[in-house]
């Protein structure tokens, strides 16, 4: 039987006797809650540079239960409204009740699944290709056998669904409503539920509204057919205890000559949405937003056995179409490249696509940053973008007219105030859709950053 283990973390002592403090504040928006360490004079903390963001706390890796982070998501309770971060570590996942921002309390751990360890020890000798593309050299980068320095996590269904490149892994799930046993003791979790039909994969999207889950960047799934492809590997996740395989979408068509292939189709990262946009010919269907490589990649995946591609694009000088985002009205795509500060001298760049005729994505053109440093994951909420750009932290922005690629800097909090440096440190991504207004961090050097926007 799957069931928690009462093994504490030592090194969490001084954050148990938080527990049982009464949470009603999550109840509460941010701006009732007075932070920690407001943004005063340019600086939070007296140490981290900011404008219009303050900082309610910070907790280390080793805090966490972890050497580094990567990815990092949100839950809510719907029981009692307690806010927790799902944060990504090199061999698991941290669960964080945020409730009371000023004093987060880590309730425990998903190791990695053991079953993934046994999958481990039989491929350890495989060479996974997301490892070679620039960024598995890095020092936060561990071994197969070790873990990995890649983890991702989505919620659907108070279910917590994790997946891991660079070493085989599977999707782990893992029922979120067993956070509430937390009795003051960090506790050891196991998953729930195990799919065993990829090995690694990138990156991992809901979409919430059909119950379907996308597993991105495998490229150790024979399921799919060659071996060599790499695009959608779709999940039935309405049973989230249950999850089967849906089907596939690869289409070796998307390619842009000249980029890196780590597999055929390979899609980096995606957004799946049921579409409510202008485009009148594909009202209704479920769509795709890729990030593929080189291109921009759009899909209909209605029907999860017969996939097709809409429309795909890509533009001279764009390096390695990393992560995007939709409008709110699903007129546009928001984009980051995630080597072409390096690779050309850039300063941080978020690209502007038009998406309102589906068949023909038109890139509008880009925003440039005033900082140099590489762009990672971005998010739209409401009217403004959050994005983590690694060394230079938290940088958000109102979104202005599209049709000129106007973004207007509004805020940012930098997690890395000694570095702005064009490397893979600091902040990996962030989440800012909390209802209580809370924006959570991960960095990878220096782990959990919950954060105040004064927006």
């Amino acid at each position: 039987m799957k069931i928690s283990q009462a093994i504490p973390f030592l090194f969490l002592l001084p954050l148990f006797f938080l527990g049982c403090k009464d949470n009603s504040v999550s109840q509460k928006i941010a701006a009732d809650i007075v932070e920690a360490f407001p943004c005063e004079d340019g600086l939070a903390d007296g140490q981290y540079p900011c404008d219009n963001v303050g900082l309610f706390a910070h907790l280390t890796p080793l805090q966490l239960g972890g050497t580094s982070v990567n990815d990092i998501w949100g839950w809510t309770d719907p029981t009692n409204g307690k806010e927790y971060a799902l944060v990504g570590l090199t061999d698991g996942i941290s669960f964080v009740d945020i409730s009371d921002p000023n004093n987060p309390v880590v309730v425990g751990k998903l190791n990695e699944s053991s079953t993934a360890a046994k999958l481990i020890g039989l491929a350890a000798v495989e060479e996974f290709p997301a490892c070679v593309i620039g960024i598995g050299d890095s020092p936060a980068a561990k071994n197969v056998v070790q873990g990995s320095a890649w983890r991702d996590v989505k919620v659907f269904d108070n279910h917590a669904f994790v997946v891991s490149d660079g070493q085989i892994h599977g999707m782990q799930v893992f029922d979120l409503t067993r956070l509430r046993e937390f009795a003051g003791t960090a506790m050891i979790f196991q998953e729930d539920a195990f799919y065993d039909q990829l090995g690694n994969a990138h990156n991992i999207a809901i979409n919430e509204a059909t119950g379907f889950a996308y597993a991105v960047g495998v490229t150790s799934a024979e399921i799919c057919g060659d071996p060599s492809g790499s695009g959608l590997h779709i999940i039935d996740i309405n049973d989230p205890k249950n999850p089967t395989f849906a089907g596939c979408y690869i289409d070796p068509e998307t390619e842009i000559p000249g980029s890196i292939s780590v597999g055929i189709g390979y899609i980096h990262d995606t957004q799946c949405v049921v579409y409510e946009g202008v485009d009148e010919e594909h009202f209704g269907k479920e769509v795709c937003f890729s990030s593929a490589e080189g291109a921009v990649v759009i899909s209909d995946v209605s029907d999860k056995e017969n996939t097709s591609t809409i429309g795909f694009s890509s533009v001279t000088g764009m390096q390695y179409s990393h992560q995007g985002w939709l409008t709110e009205d699903q007129r546009y795509f928001l984009m980051n490249d995630e080597l072409d500060e390096t690779r050309l001298g850039r300063n941080t760049r978020t690209y502007v696509w038009d998406v309102r005729n589906l068949d023909e994505p038109t890139l509008v053109g880009y925003y440039t940053h005033e900082t140099p440093t590489i762009d990672h994951n971005l998010y739209v909420k409401n009217n403004f973008v959050f994005q983590a750009n690694y060394a230079a932290g938290l940088r958000i922005f109102r979104i202005g007219d599209l049709t000129k690629s106007e973004l207007i800097p509004v805020a940012f909090f930098d997690t890395q105030p000694t570095n702005n440096a064009k490397n893979y440190v600091g902040a990996w991504s962030n989440y800012p859709f909390f209802k209580s207004g809370v924006t959570v961090v991960s960095d990878i050097n220096d782990g959990l950053f919950i954060l105040k926007p004064y927006l």
